[in-house]
């Protein structure tokens, strides 16, 4: 029993460094990406946004429908 237990926790621990070193490349991708708009201003989130949107367009309208509904929910109830 004690073994399975072992076997158990080298699986979680395995598990938690796997999803540790997804994590770091996530946010490694996502400082790149910063510093590039940075670099690249508002001409280089333009482009982004519209290869997306070209790429993606369902899930595009999908995230501007989420995001317009959301607006209007916060800025809805001062309005009447």
């Amino acid at each position: 029993m004690e073994s399975q237990d072992q076997m158990t926790d080298s699986g979680v621990q395995a598990g938690f460094e796997r999803a540790g070193a997804i994590v770091k490349d996530v946010a490694e991708r996502a400082r790149d990406t910063v510093a590039s708009y940075r670099e690249g201003g508002v001409a280089q989130v333009s482009d982004d946004v519209l290869e997306y949107v070209r790429r993606q367009p369902v899930t595009a309208l999908l995230i501007a429908t989420g995001v317009g509904l959301l607006v209007g929910m916060i800025l809805g109830p001062g309005r009447r």
